[in-house]
C-alpha cells in the first residue's frame, strides 16, 4: 500500500518532561493501526500531534509526500478525530448533528445530504436519524460520533480509546464498525488498552514506549514470539526488553 504519512525523529517536550523522543512512524493508505502503550507513555500526545493540536519541537511530518511540519492546517483537514467524549449536541437529532458539522466544513448542501445519508447507513443509524441525540443508547452515541468525524470525508480517522465505558457487547459492535469503516477505504489509527481487539482487527501494531515507537504486524510478532499466543504477553515481553 502507498505511504500516506510519516513522522521522522519527532520530539515533543512539556517543561522538563520529554514525552516523544525521536519518534518514527509510517502509516500507509488503508492501514488499521493499533496504538498501544502503558498509561502516561504519550499516546494521546502523539494523536494530538497528528491532528495538529500540538506543534512538535523537532523532527518532520510528511503527508502525501509533502513536508507539512509547519503547515498543520493541511493535515488537519485530512483527519477525522474521535475522542473518548461525545462530540454531538444532545438537543439536536442524529441527522441535524451531521448537517450542523457538515456546514462547519462548508460542504455544499447537495453533497452534505448525500454524505450524511451514506454515513447514516454506514453506521446503521438511518432508521433513527430523527431521534434526539441525547436520547440514544451508548452504542448509538459512539456510532454517531464516528459519523460526525467522517462527515468531511477525511483520509484518516483517528480514534482515542473509542470504547471506554461501554459494555462488552456494545464494545464488540463498535470494533466491528471500526473494521467496516476501514474496509470502506479509510486509514484508521486507534488508541486502545483492549489488546485482544487490537490483535484481532489491526494490520499494524504500534507500541509506544519511552517516547519511541516499535512497530510490528501480528505475523511478525508470532514469528518472533512463537510461544506467546496473546498480544498482552508479547507486549509485556517487548516493553521489558527495551
Amino acid at each position: 500500500m502507498p505511504e500516506l504519512f510519516k513522522l521522522i525523529d519527532v520530539e515533543k517536550q512539556f517543561k522538563a518532561n520529554k514525552v516523544l523522543n525521536r519518534l518514527n512512524l509510517t502509516v500507509n493508505k488503508g492501514d488499521l493501526v493499533g496504538l498501544i502503550g502503558k498509561s502516561g507513555e504519550g499516546k494521546t500526545t502523539l494523536l494530538k500531534v497528528l491532528i495538529g493540536f500540538h506543534s512538535i519541537d523537532k523532527g518532520q511530518i510528511i503527508f502525501n509526500g509533502e513536508d507539512v511540519t509547519k503547515k498543520t492546517g493541511k493535515i488537519r483537514k485530512a483527519i477525522g478525530f474521535c475522542t473518548q467524549d461525545n462530540s454531538f449536541y444532545p438537543e439536536l437529532t442524529i441527522e441535524e448533528n451531521l448537517f450542523y458539522y457538515g456546514r462547519l466544513y462548508n460542504i455544499p448542501r447537495k453533497k452534505l445530504k448525500e454524505q450524511a445519508s451514506y454515513l447514516l447507513n454506514l453506521v446503521d443509524l438511518e432508521r433513527n436519524k430523527k431521534i434526539l441525540a441525547g436520547r440514544i443508547s451508548g452504542g448509538m452515541k459512539r456510532r454517531l460520533d464516528f459519523a460526525i468525524s467522517l462527515i468531511h470525508d477525511p483520509e484518516i480517522l483517528i480514534l482515542d480509546e473509542p470504547t471506554t465505558g461501554l459494555d462488552p457487547i456494545i464494545r464488540k459492535s463498535v470494533w466491528d464498525l471500526i473494521e467496516k469503516i476501514n474496509k470502506e477505504g479509510k486509514t484508521i489509527i486507534v488508541s486502545s488498552h483492549l489488546l485482544d481487539f487490537i490483535q484481532e482487527k489491526c494490520n499494524k501494531i504500534c507500541m509506544l514506549n519511552k517516547g519511541k515507537t516499535i512497530i510490528y504486524t501480528m505475523g511478525e510478532l508470532k514469528k518472533k514470539y512463537p510461544a506467546l499466543k496473546n498480544l498482552t504477553y508479547m507486549f509485556e515481553k517487548i516493553i521489558n526488553e527495551e
